[in-house]
């Protein structure tokens, strides 16, 4: 797949193309002068930072997660055509984190550090400031959920055994997140972990698709399917569309990256492998539970050993993806204090790294322990969040940077759709959310 974007630099000839194997390589975009006069290219190896796996792995780890388990409900919503819905999603996810990528490059001078510096330069404070709100909701909300999923989780399937609380499941969970979240400075050395938890993802989609499967006999004789649902279709759309939300850390992943053009490759590989690994447990839950398919997934198959290793691996995968995240927000306020060697030398600069990570976990998990709804409330910054990073600001920020005259009009129609499902998305699963939150607020919920 190619995206073509073009953008008049100066000569009118000089144009620059996003494809799936390359970052654009023109000298208006990629390259700087030296004192001397003589160009740099900003997108040259980098001989100390990852492979391209590395990055792949990166990425899948962030987006492939619990989610997968909600998809044969979403279709359960919308119908079969949910697993169109899923292939559009994940083609508008590559075409906006190529987007993002390309304004960190759009000056020619400086390769942008964050998300928030791409605010920042596109609509000044208030770009920073909104990017800044919803970028900390994600990369600290989420691990914050998978903290209270774990503690959750793992005092269900102990409970029997010992009686341990699900609070201090939520601090042994933090205390083991916290070594790799301290120890390894930046997702070059977090990619390890990477690995381990697209292998847990791997084996709850293979567990869930063999039981699921295995249990279709038992219920082809009474299930019923619907081709599209209509009146459930924003439904759908809304929650599907956010199924590929990892721009969050798309610019500290590139940033890894030895061989950055080869940024497009590694993003559309990934997205494919996520998208397979989402129809792999959303097309046979479906086909077998049909409209009676529940979210997650798991409260439909049979209770068994499988269900348990299932279990298991949602808890690997969580405890194993949010130092990824954690990390990306670390090294966004380790950039802010300039906690670096060259200013304060290796001995202070790790002894300040390490109190400071030390202090975003201890708040982690004190929200994920002390907040009551958390889970709810970050429902609803999820809901703006992640519709607002993932399709309508990557699009907003390119237009404003780098211009949208020199796009033809199918590609100025493809942004619009793209907008138009984003803020879509972004309404209804606010709406849901908020709903969630004045029912708990109203009648609490069981112990």
């Amino acid at each position: 797949m190619t995206f073509a974007v073009e953008k008049k630099a100066g000569r009118p000839e000089s144009s620059t193309t996003i494809s799936s194997d390359d970052i654009p390589t023109s000298t208006a975009n990629n390259t700087q002068r030296d004192q001397e006069g003589n160009a740099i290219d900003l997108m040259a190896e980098r001989p100390d930072q990852g492979s391209n796996m590395a990055a792949f792995f990166n990425i899948v780890c962030v987006v492939a997660g619990t989610g997968t388990l909600g998809l044969p409900y979403s279709l359960a919503k919308g119908g079969w055509i949910g697993v169109g819905i899923l292939v559009m999603s994940m083609i508008m996810s590559i075409y906006t984190g190529i987007l993002i990528i390309k304004c960190i490059y759009y000056n020619g001078h400086t390769r942008l550090a964050s998300y928030q510096e791409i605010g920042k330069h596109a609509f000044g404070r208030i770009g920073l400031i909104a990017v800044w709100f919803f970028h900390t909701s994600i990369v600290l909300g989420a691990p914050i959920m998978y903290f209270i999923l774990s503690g959750t989780e793992i005092r269900d399937l102990t409970k029997a055994h010992v009686d341990i609380p699900e609070k201090a499941w939520i601090w042994i969970c933090c205390g083991v997140v916290s070594i790799p979240f301290v120890l390894m400075k930046s997702l070059k050395e977090v990619s390890l972990l990477s690995i381990f938890g697209v292998l847990a993802t791997a084996v709850l989609v293979g567990v869930t698709m063999v039981e699921s499967g295995l249990d279709y006999k038992n219920h082809k004789d009474t299930v019923q399917y619907d081709a599209v649902i209509l009146r459930n279709l924003p439904i759908a759309v809304a929650t599907i569309s956010v199924c590929f939300g990892g721009n969050v850390v798309y610019m500290h992943v590139e940033e890894s990256m030895r061989f950055p053009r080869s940024w497009n490759k590694v993003l559309v590989w990934a997205m494919i492998a996520c998208c397979l690994m989402y129809a792999m447990v959303a097309v046979p839950g479906y086909l077998t539970y049909g409209i009676t398919s529940q979210s997650p997934i798991l409260g439909s198959l049979p209770e068994g050993p499988s269900s348990k290793v299932a279990t298991i691996m949602i808890v690997a995968h969580v405890l194993l993806a949010a130092p990824v995240l954690m990390t990306s927000f670390a090294l966004e306020v380790e950039r802010v204090f300039d906690i670096s060697i060259e200013k304060h030398g290796a001995i202070k600069e790790r002894l300040y790294r390490t109190l400071t990570r030390l202090i975003i976990m201890g708040a982690v998990g004190g929200i994920a322990c002390l907040v009551p709804f958390f889970d709810s409330f970050l429902s609803l910054l999820g809901a703006l969040g992640n519709c607002m990073l993932i399709f309508v600001l990557p699009i907003c920020f390119y237009w404003r940077l780098i211009g949208w005259r020199h796009m033809p009009w199918y590609e100025l129609a493809w942004c619009g759709i793209i907008l138009i499902i984003g803020l879509l998305a972004c309404v209804i699963g606010s709406i849901d959310a908020i709903k969630a939150l004045n029912h708990d607020f109203k009648y609490g919920r069981p112990p």
